[in-house]
Protein backbone atom coordinates (compact mmCIF):
# COMPACT_ATOMS: atom_id res chain seq x y z
CA UNK A 1 0.00 0.00 0.00
CA UNK A 2 2.78 2.71 0.68
CA UNK A 3 4.56 1.76 -2.35
CA UNK A 4 1.23 2.59 -4.22
CA UNK A 5 0.42 5.31 -2.50
CA UNK A 6 4.42 6.42 -2.99
CA UNK A 7 3.99 6.11 -6.52
CA UNK A 8 1.00 8.03 -7.13
CA UNK A 9 2.55 11.07 -5.14
CA UNK A 10 5.09 11.36 -6.91
CA UNK A 11 2.84 11.27 -10.51
CA UNK A 12 0.73 13.72 -8.99
CA UNK A 13 3.46 16.20 -7.06
CA UNK A 14 3.42 18.86 -9.72
CA UNK A 15 -0.13 19.18 -10.24
CA UNK A 16 0.34 20.52 -6.87
CA UNK A 17 2.62 22.48 -7.29
CA UNK A 18 1.21 24.44 -9.79
CA UNK A 19 -1.86 25.06 -8.11
CA UNK A 20 -0.22 26.86 -5.48
CA UNK A 21 1.88 29.74 -7.97
CA UNK A 22 -1.02 31.79 -6.99
CA UNK A 23 -2.65 32.25 -10.77
CA UNK A 24 -6.38 31.72 -11.16
CA UNK A 25 -7.35 28.07 -10.76
CA UNK A 26 -9.67 26.51 -13.50
CA UNK A 27 -11.67 24.40 -10.55
CA UNK A 28 -14.41 26.24 -9.90
CA UNK A 29 -15.55 23.10 -7.84
CA UNK A 30 -17.15 22.60 -4.63
CA UNK A 31 -14.51 22.96 -1.99
CA UNK A 32 -14.12 19.81 0.25
CA UNK A 33 -11.08 20.55 2.28
CA UNK A 34 -8.86 23.49 3.26
CA UNK A 35 -5.58 23.17 3.91
CA UNK A 36 -3.33 26.35 5.09
CA UNK A 37 -5.56 28.20 2.98
CA UNK A 38 -5.28 25.84 -0.17
CA UNK A 39 -8.50 24.26 -0.71
CA UNK A 40 -9.12 20.50 -2.77
CA UNK A 41 -12.11 20.93 -4.16
CA UNK A 42 -14.66 18.20 -6.36
CA UNK A 43 -12.98 17.83 -9.38
CA UNK A 44 -9.35 17.78 -7.82
CA UNK A 45 -11.05 14.86 -5.47
CA UNK A 46 -12.46 13.18 -8.68
CA UNK A 47 -9.39 13.66 -10.99
CA UNK A 48 -7.22 12.03 -7.40
CA UNK A 49 -9.59 9.45 -7.44
CA UNK A 50 -9.36 8.56 -11.06
CA UNK A 51 -5.52 8.19 -10.42
CA UNK A 52 -5.20 6.47 -7.63
CA UNK A 53 -7.85 3.34 -8.69
CA UNK A 54 -5.31 2.84 -11.75
CA UNK A 55 -3.42 1.93 -8.78
CA UNK A 56 -4.73 0.05 -6.53
CA UNK A 57 -8.51 -1.19 -6.17
CA UNK A 58 -11.39 1.05 -5.31
CA UNK A 59 -12.51 0.91 -1.48
CA UNK A 60 -16.10 -1.03 -1.61
CA UNK A 61 -17.54 1.18 0.60
CA UNK A 62 -18.01 4.66 -1.06
CA UNK A 63 -18.51 6.77 1.92
CA UNK A 64 -15.20 5.10 3.35
CA UNK A 65 -13.55 5.53 0.42
CA UNK A 66 -14.13 9.11 0.31
CA UNK A 67 -13.58 9.66 3.83
CA UNK A 68 -9.89 7.79 3.01
CA UNK A 69 -9.32 9.17 -0.29
CA UNK A 70 -9.83 12.88 1.06
CA UNK A 71 -7.56 11.94 4.10
CA UNK A 72 -4.53 10.90 1.99
CA UNK A 73 -4.86 14.45 -0.14
CA UNK A 74 -4.62 16.29 3.12
CA UNK A 75 -1.33 14.67 4.01
CA UNK A 76 0.24 14.96 0.43
CA UNK A 77 -1.06 18.61 0.56
CA UNK A 78 0.61 19.03 4.14
CA UNK A 79 3.84 17.11 2.63
CA UNK A 80 4.21 19.85 0.03
CA UNK A 81 3.49 22.83 1.72
CA UNK A 82 6.11 22.05 4.37
CA UNK A 83 8.76 20.65 0.81
CA UNK A 84 7.68 24.18 -0.36
CA UNK A 85 8.38 26.01 3.42
CA UNK A 86 12.42 24.70 3.64
CA UNK A 87 12.70 24.99 0.24
CA UNK A 88 12.60 21.39 -1.72
CA UNK A 89 11.07 22.77 -4.76
CA UNK A 90 14.49 24.27 -5.37
CA UNK A 91 16.86 21.65 -5.37
CA UNK A 92 18.23 20.90 -8.52
CA UNK A 93 16.87 17.27 -8.76
CA UNK A 94 13.44 18.24 -7.52
CA UNK A 95 13.07 21.05 -9.62
CA UNK A 96 13.53 19.67 -12.89
CA UNK A 97 11.58 17.16 -12.16
CA UNK A 98 9.08 19.79 -11.68
CA UNK A 99 9.77 21.42 -14.64
CA UNK A 100 9.75 18.42 -17.27
CA UNK A 101 6.67 16.99 -15.54
CA UNK A 102 4.85 20.46 -16.34
CA UNK A 103 6.58 21.21 -19.81
CA UNK A 104 5.19 17.39 -20.61
CA UNK A 105 1.61 17.74 -19.81
CA UNK A 106 1.78 21.11 -21.51
CA UNK A 107 3.36 19.92 -24.77
CA UNK A 108 0.53 16.58 -24.76
CA UNK A 109 -2.58 19.07 -23.75
CA UNK A 110 -1.57 21.35 -26.80
CA UNK A 111 -1.12 18.25 -29.04
CA UNK A 112 -4.59 16.83 -27.62
CA UNK A 113 -6.31 19.63 -28.32
CA UNK A 114 -4.73 20.68 -31.74
CA UNK A 115 -5.27 16.96 -32.96
CA UNK A 116 -8.76 17.44 -32.18
CA UNK A 117 -9.24 20.79 -33.94
CA UNK A 118 -7.38 19.22 -37.32
CA UNK A 119 -9.54 16.04 -37.49
CA UNK A 120 -7.53 13.50 -39.76
CA UNK A 121 -10.22 11.78 -42.16
CA UNK A 122 -9.81 8.98 -44.23
CA UNK A 123 -9.16 11.06 -47.42
CA UNK A 124 -5.71 11.95 -45.63
CA UNK A 125 -5.18 8.59 -44.74
CA UNK A 126 -5.44 6.54 -47.90
CA UNK A 127 -2.97 9.98 -49.72
CA UNK A 128 -0.64 9.25 -46.66
CA UNK A 129 -0.76 5.06 -47.64
CA UNK A 130 -0.81 6.01 -51.27
CA UNK A 131 2.51 7.87 -50.50
CA UNK A 132 4.18 5.21 -48.33
CA UNK A 133 3.71 2.51 -50.62
CA UNK A 134 4.64 4.13 -53.68
CA UNK A 135 8.23 4.84 -52.28
CA UNK A 136 8.41 1.19 -51.36
CA UNK A 137 10.87 -1.11 -52.42
CA UNK A 138 8.42 -3.51 -54.10
CA UNK A 139 11.30 -6.33 -53.15
CA UNK A 140 11.95 -8.40 -50.39
CA UNK A 141 15.28 -9.69 -49.78
CA UNK A 142 16.82 -12.45 -47.41
CA UNK A 143 20.59 -11.80 -47.04
CA UNK A 144 23.70 -12.63 -44.67
CA UNK A 145 25.83 -10.33 -42.67
CA UNK A 146 28.82 -10.50 -40.79
CA UNK A 147 29.64 -7.43 -38.43
CA UNK A 148 32.68 -6.21 -37.81
CA UNK A 149 33.61 -3.03 -34.83
CA UNK A 150 36.26 -2.07 -37.36
CA UNK A 151 36.64 -1.62 -41.62
CA UNK A 152 40.10 -3.11 -41.24
CA UNK A 153 38.54 -6.10 -39.87
CA UNK A 154 35.79 -6.16 -42.14
CA UNK A 155 38.36 -5.72 -45.22
CA UNK A 156 40.24 -8.96 -44.27
CA UNK A 157 36.95 -10.74 -43.93
CA UNK A 158 36.26 -9.75 -47.55
CA UNK A 159 39.77 -11.08 -48.51
CA UNK A 160 39.23 -14.60 -46.93
CA UNK A 161 35.96 -14.40 -48.86
CA UNK A 162 38.06 -13.72 -52.20
CA UNK A 163 40.42 -16.57 -51.08
CA UNK A 164 37.81 -19.17 -50.99
CA UNK A 165 36.45 -19.07 -47.60
CA UNK A 166 32.74 -19.73 -46.93
CA UNK A 167 30.23 -16.79 -45.51
CA UNK A 168 28.43 -19.28 -43.31
CA UNK A 169 31.90 -20.69 -41.64
CA UNK A 170 33.15 -16.72 -41.86
CA UNK A 171 30.15 -15.46 -40.19
CA UNK A 172 29.69 -17.97 -37.19
CA UNK A 173 33.76 -17.54 -36.24
CA UNK A 174 33.75 -13.45 -36.79
CA UNK A 175 30.87 -11.71 -36.52
CA UNK A 176 30.49 -9.35 -34.15
CA UNK A 177 26.06 -9.88 -34.41
CA UNK A 178 26.46 -13.00 -31.94
CA UNK A 179 22.69 -13.45 -32.66
CA UNK A 180 23.05 -14.14 -36.34
CA UNK A 181 26.15 -15.39 -36.16
CA UNK A 182 24.72 -18.46 -34.61
CA UNK A 183 22.86 -19.18 -38.18
CA UNK A 184 26.16 -18.47 -40.02
CA UNK A 185 24.99 -14.86 -40.46
CA UNK A 186 21.32 -15.62 -41.83
CA UNK A 187 19.29 -11.74 -41.08
CA UNK A 188 16.17 -14.08 -42.69
CA UNK A 189 14.00 -11.89 -44.94
CA UNK A 190 13.51 -8.34 -44.28
CA UNK A 191 12.21 -5.16 -46.02
CA UNK A 192 12.83 -1.71 -46.41
CA UNK A 193 11.31 -0.45 -43.41
CA UNK A 194 12.66 -3.47 -40.83
CA UNK A 195 16.72 -2.68 -41.86
CA UNK A 196 18.97 0.43 -41.27
CA UNK A 197 18.87 2.57 -43.99
CA UNK A 198 22.80 2.19 -45.27
CA UNK A 199 22.53 -1.73 -44.77
CA UNK A 200 18.56 -1.91 -47.20
CA UNK A 201 20.36 0.31 -50.06
CA UNK A 202 23.92 -1.96 -50.28
CA UNK A 203 21.20 -4.99 -50.38
CA UNK A 204 18.85 -3.61 -52.57
CA UNK A 205 22.12 -2.81 -55.22
CA UNK A 206 22.94 -6.21 -54.95
CA UNK A 207 21.96 -9.31 -56.89
CA UNK A 208 21.45 -12.96 -55.78
CA UNK A 209 24.80 -14.40 -54.92
CA UNK A 210 26.86 -11.41 -54.52
CA UNK A 211 28.63 -10.09 -51.96
CA UNK A 212 29.28 -6.41 -51.06
CA UNK A 213 32.35 -5.20 -52.85
CA UNK A 214 33.13 -3.09 -49.70
CA UNK A 215 32.19 -3.02 -46.39
CA UNK A 216 29.38 -1.11 -45.27
CA UNK A 217 29.08 1.14 -42.64
CA UNK A 218 25.89 1.68 -40.01
CA UNK A 219 25.65 2.96 -36.92
CA UNK A 220 26.43 -0.68 -35.93
CA UNK A 221 29.87 -1.47 -37.50
CA UNK A 222 30.93 -2.82 -40.67
CA UNK A 223 29.25 -5.01 -42.67
CA UNK A 224 29.92 -7.79 -45.30
CA UNK A 225 26.69 -8.80 -46.72
CA UNK A 226 25.82 -11.39 -48.70
CA UNK A 227 22.13 -11.11 -50.72
CA UNK A 228 20.99 -14.75 -50.92
CA UNK A 229 17.36 -14.30 -52.64
CA UNK A 230 14.97 -11.99 -53.33
CA UNK A 231 11.17 -12.02 -54.03
CA UNK A 232 8.27 -9.37 -54.22
CA UNK A 233 6.71 -7.38 -52.10
CA UNK A 234 3.23 -7.93 -50.38
CA UNK A 235 2.17 -4.75 -49.53
CA UNK A 236 -0.66 -5.12 -46.58
CA UNK A 237 -3.96 -3.67 -47.09
CA UNK A 238 -4.58 -0.09 -45.76
CA UNK A 239 -7.24 -1.42 -43.35
CA UNK A 240 -4.49 -3.67 -41.34
CA UNK A 241 -1.83 -0.90 -40.97
CA UNK A 242 -3.96 2.08 -40.78
CA UNK A 243 -3.09 3.07 -37.02
CA UNK A 244 0.49 3.53 -38.58
CA UNK A 245 -0.20 5.32 -41.34
CA UNK A 246 -3.02 7.76 -38.98
CA UNK A 247 0.01 7.83 -36.51
CA UNK A 248 2.32 9.31 -39.80
CA UNK A 249 -0.35 11.91 -40.51
CA UNK A 250 -0.69 13.15 -37.23
CA UNK A 251 2.94 13.05 -36.46
CA UNK A 252 3.34 15.08 -39.87
CA UNK A 253 1.21 17.78 -38.65
CA UNK A 254 2.92 17.96 -35.41
CA UNK A 255 5.98 18.53 -36.99
CA UNK A 256 4.25 21.22 -39.76
CA UNK A 257 2.81 23.32 -36.05
CA UNK A 258 6.33 23.32 -34.64
CA UNK A 259 7.26 24.56 -37.64
CA UNK A 260 5.50 27.40 -37.59
CA UNK A 261 6.20 28.06 -33.89
CA UNK A 262 9.85 27.87 -34.35
CA UNK A 263 9.50 30.42 -37.63
CA UNK A 264 7.27 32.88 -35.38
CA UNK A 265 9.67 32.51 -32.10
CA UNK A 266 13.06 34.50 -31.06
CA UNK A 267 15.36 31.47 -30.43
CA UNK A 268 19.01 32.10 -29.60
CA UNK A 269 21.68 29.77 -28.90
Amino acid sequence: MFIARHILAVTLFAALGLAACGEKSADESKVLATVNGETITENDYDNYLKARQAQQAPIPDKDREREVVLDEMINRLLLVQQARATGVDKEPDVYFQLKRQTENTLARGLLRNYVKEHPITDEDVQKRFEQETAKMNKSEFHARHILSRTEDEAKEILKSLAAGEKFEKLAKAKSADARSAQEGGDLGWFNQGSMVPESFNAVAAMKPGETSAAPVKTDFGWHVIKLEETRPLTIPPLDQVRPNITQLVQQARVDELVSELKAKAKIKK
